[in-house]
């Protein structure tokens, strides 16, 4: 029994795990097939000759059609005709139709490197033909995934360049699959691969034995999305080191994790009493925040796990922001992770602004190559922080500030009698009447004084006459004219 909760556990991380994969068909990793705007084959160049002078950028060559037995050109001029290397040929048979794919291969690669930080345009070099056992029909997967991108010169031209910032990987899926089919798929994944020649011959090796399996020279570009298995394999390898996180066992198991009910649960301070708790002087905020988003800075500081919500427009990136800024100074270092590039950008441009961006390292999209990271970590290894604090006599003027201030809202939020209301609710009623257009009414000396004398009770008099003077006000503006005049009692009439 005592380990019942760790096997329930490993259950729901395997859940977790799983629910990253599409192991089946509709995944393009795992069973390649052309669409209509999505992929093309690339038929010329062969794979070899395609790699070898990617980094001086191809051209697509122009589409030829045959009419009455004449090739005719769609696109291009003479001199791209007479150049010496030929372009790419792919299986498009229209200028049209290669356009329209090279148009949404940029468009939709470059929308998902903006929004996520993924790159997803890769050249599928090498075709692995697989199939399930007892199936009748064979798979396509890619088994090397080169990074390209589509840039367009002077001519309104596609030329085909490798993408900068990016290395080629193995194809993810592919090891996951073969992993689960008990394939050993390991001396195809340990091939070098800047070497596809390799990586093709372990991958003939290891499928020689296997029935219905083929490797095929083949070059593909197309949208490859590889991340959620990045992600399937960390969750795999870092296994043990997961299970036992205490947050990890609250989220998945809840009341049945066994942990202290002072591990997750926490009551936050008061908005009342977040001057108590956190002195807004002595807190290393680096922007503006509010009682509520300084409970958040307050809870964090204090180590807790929560989850900050809120409409858009209420301040959620500063938050980070300032809690960032907080841990740092701290001396705690800080993973800000997003789905969305756009929210990383955000946040490390408000670093910046404050002065701390030497101490933000970007890790996503193309800031992850190790030339990217090498650089940056010898900028700021290199450059000499300067820190300067506020002196004894501000902080002494910020506190007098804050109580002067803490004091004025407690004073206009007291309930004072003999009204029973704050000052606050008052100035609001008397802004309200003054909007309504209320006649000024002359205040002498006897009415002063039954104003200073008002009671809550006597109040309420007032208010009640008023009301019952308000209904009466149609038959008195009307007159005659008023329907029911003259009528009295309460009786329904026969």
């Amino acid at each position: 029994m005592a380990h019942q909760p760790h096997t329930l556990l490993k259950a729901v991380l395997d859940g977790w795990r799983n629910s990253l994969l599409d192991m089946g068909g509709r995944n393009r990793l795992l069973n390649f097939r052309h669409t209509r705007t999505a992929t093309l084959e690339i038929t010329a160049p062969d794979p070899g000759a395609l790699l070898a002078e990617l980094a001086k950028g191809w051209e697509f060559a122009p589409v030829t059609e045959r009419a009455a037995g004449v090739e005719l050109a769609k696109s291009g001029d003479s001199a791209t005709a007479r150049r010496s290397r030929p372009g790419l040929v792919s299986q498009k048979t229209t200028q049209a139709a290669l356009d329209s794919s090279l148009y949404q291969l940029r468009q939709k690669s470059g929308q998902m490197f903006n929004d996520y930080g993924l790159w997803v345009l890769w050249l599928g070099i090498g075709m692995l033909d697989w199939r399930e056992p007892g199936a009748h029909e064979s798979s396509a997967a890619p088994l090397l995934l080169v990074p390209v991108e589509l840039r367009r010169d002077g001519n309104r031209r596609y030329r085909l360049h490798p993408a900068e910032g990016q290395e080629r990987i193995h194809n993810p899926a592919l090891a996951v699959k073969a992993d689960r089919l008990g394939v050993d798929w390991a001396p195809v994944t340990s091939a070098d691969a800047a070497d596809p020649a390799a990586v093709l011959a372990a991958a003939r090796k290891v499928t020689a034995r296997l029935d219905g399996w083929d490797v095929r020279e083949r070059a593909v570009l197309g949208l490859f999305a590889s991340h959620r298995e990045a992600m399937y394999q960390d969750l795999q390898q870092n296994e043990e080191q997961i299970l036992a996180h205490p947050l990890v066992r609250a989220v998945a198991l809840g009341p049945d994790a066994g942990l202290p009910a002072d591990l997750v649960d926490f009551e936050p301070p008061g908005l009342d009493r977040i001057d108590e708790i956190q002195l807004p002087e002595r807190t290393p905020l680096v922007l503006d925040a509010d009682a509520s988003q300084r409970q958040c800075v307050a809870a964090a500081l204090d180590g807790r796990s929560f989850v900050m919500s809120g409409p858009p427009g209420t301040g959620k990136s500063q938050t980070i922001t300032n809690l960032i800024a907080a841990l740092m100074h701290a001396g705690r270092s800080v993973l800000f992770v997003s789905e969305k590039a756009a929210a990383l950008d955000v946040v490390r441009n408000r670093l910046g602004a404050v002065g701390l961006g030497d101490f933000v390292m970007a890790l996503h999209s193309g800031d992850t190559s190790k030339k990217a990271v090498a650089t940056e970590l010898a900028r700021v290894l290199t450059t000499e922080a300067r820190v300067t604090g506020a002196a004894a006599h501000e902080l002494e003027r910020a506190r007098a500030l804050r109580e002067e201030l803490s004091g004025y809202a407690a004073a206009m939020n007291e309930t004072r009698d003999p009204l029973g209301r704050t000052l606050h609710d008052v100035l609001g009623r008397l802004v309200l009447l003054e909007q309504a257009g209320t006649p000024q009414l002359p205040l002498g000396a006897r009415n002063a004084k039954a104003v200073r004398t008002l009671s809550a009770g006597a109040l309420q008099e007032l208010l009640a006459a008023a009301g019952t003077v308000a209904r009466a006000w149609r038959p008195a503006a009307e007159g005659d004219a008023f329907a029911w005049r003259g009528l009295t009692g309460t009786a329904p009439h026969q």
